[in-house]
């Protein structure tokens, strides 16, 4: 998990603090499905109706969403869950950027590495 969290979140010392509790938010959602904003927020001993509070759940939380973590409204609830598609496109982004950059000819790479697939 220690490599999800440093893409999610970065190797930056006050990153790394965050990791403990991002670990735990993690693994209570792999567990539950989806989860409630309030419930997510008192597994963390955070209080969203104090500014504090909620500036610490969303610094938490925050990092996650479009890479791996998901909310949903339904009527006044939000809603969070993991979502391994939404990983997989951040993944694929990275995939794209990193082919553009690190190869000379991007093109011809992918020809060849798509015919080695095969």
């Amino acid at each position: 998990m220690d490599d999800l969290l440093r893409l999610v979140y970065g190797t930056h010392p006050k990153s790394v603090r965050l990791y403990p509790e991002a670990r735990k938010v993690i693994d209570y959602l792999r567990e539950k499905g989806s989860v409630k904003r309030d419930e997510l927020a008192s597994l963390l001993g955070t209080d969203l109706n104090s500014s504090a509070g909620k500036k610490h759940f969303y610094t938490i939380v925050s990092p996650m969403f479009d890479k791996i973590l998901v909310s949903e409204r339904n009527g006044k609830e939000v809603y969070y869950h993991l979502s391994y598609d939404l990983f997989r496109v951040y993944i694929d982004g990275i995939r794209r950027k990193s082919k553009y950059y690190l190869l000379s000819n991007p093109e011809k790479e992918s020809d060849e590495s798509e015919e080695h697939e095969q």
